[in-house]
């Protein structure tokens, strides 16, 4: 069997890995970034995109420059997998039809394909359409596509292909809370070992909102939820603060943050590893605030149960509450809904 991976952040990485290790006795193939520290044991081909993977536009010149590099990388891409157009049978793990390569590969690449999908944040776990996606977006990267010969398609029923026939099934965390659970099996995880927690704060930053409401509504926003962090009786100025900016989307004046808790011990943290790891490996703390960020959904998941029992996760949902009642289900603290 035919395996082949699209792998465009550092915890699919390792969710592909992890599954090629199961499929071992096919042939493994990823597509992931030249960025990423990739275990090439696992597969028997990697084809490395020369770009980078996170789109930190903060202009329309800037995001169509980003949308022609990565769709340039894409191309080279294909022409070193060409070969696999013709295979009997092709598994096709990726994540969202909304990436150009998924979506080619999905809907145009081969006729033997069948997809498999790899849980995207918590994407998986609510109702999400070619209605919930800027049409501007999706216009601008179909004309872009084009012009490199690759075509885009618009896609009907939920933006993770599950709806569709030739998928297979959903690898997620969560199977029982998913969309479609009927097509959900569990995927991977990682043995994470903690034993205990500190006291500090992580905030977790969701800069993509920058693109699609703008810095100041962005700011304003998370002003206030830094507001109600430090209004919280539990506060106080022993307790080091985290900021983790979201991989993707524009970079705020942190400054403005930073001064808020002049009192406090305050660290930005961009450094280029998952969330996860970030937070099992060093951070460790028991308070966690977002406003609806996935990887407060995958901390969670990947604790152990009686640390998760301790782990004190509060969103404030940035726009829509779809993701309340997963929220809930999970004992998160939901600080406002809709503001």
């Amino acid at each position: 069997m035919n395996n082949l991976y699209i792998a465009l952040s550092t915890h699919h990485l390792k969710y592909c890995e992890m599954i090629a290790e199961e499929n071992k006795n096919g042939n493994n193939v990823v597509i992931t970034s030249d960025y990423f520290d990739v275990n090439t044991e696992r597969f028997d081909k990697v084809v490395f995109l020369k770009k980078t993977a996170y789109n930190q536009s903060d202009s329309i010149i800037s995001k169509i420059k980003n949308i022609v590099d990565k769709t340039s990388a894409y191309k080279k891409a294909l022409k070193e997998i060409d070969y696999l157009k013709d295979a009997s049978k092709l598994n096709l793990f990726y994540s969202s039809l909304e990436d150009i390569l998924s979506n080619y590969l999905f809907f145009n690449f081969s006729k033997n394909i069948q997809g498999i999908i790899i849980e995207d944040g918590v994407l998986n776990y609510y109702q999400h359409s070619l209605k919930d996606v800027s049409s501007f977006n999706f216009f601008l990267k179909k004309v872009i596509a084009l012009s490199f010969g690759l075509r885009l398609n618009s896609y009907e029923g939920h933006t993770t292909g599950i709806d569709y026939e030739k998928v297979k099934y959903q690898l997620v965390r969560e199977p029982r809370y998913a969309i479609r659970p009927e097509k959900s099996k569990n995927l991977p995880k990682e043995k994470r070992s903690l034993s205990n927690l500190n006291d500090n704060i992580l905030i977790v930053g969701q800069e993509p909102y920058c693109s699609s409401f703008g810095k100041k509504v962005y700011m304003d926003k998370l002003i206030k939820l830094v507001q109600i962090i430090k209004k919280n009786k539990e506060f106080n100025n022993e307790k080091i603060i985290f900021y983790k900016p979201h991989r993707h989307g524009p970079r705020i004046e942190v400054k403005t943050i930073e001064q808020i808790f002049n009192n406090n011990t305050f660290q930005y943290v961009e450094e280029d590893i998952s969330m996860e790891d970030l937070f099992f490996d060093k951070i460790k703390c028991k308070n966690i605030y977002t406003f609806d960020s996935s990887a407060v959904f995958s901390i969670f998941s990947d604790s152990p149960i009686n640390i998760q029992n301790e782990l004190n996760i509060n969103v404030m949902p940035f726009h829509k509450s779809v993701l309340n009642m997963l929220f809930l289900k999970l004992n998160f603290t939901i600080l406002s809904n809709d503001i």
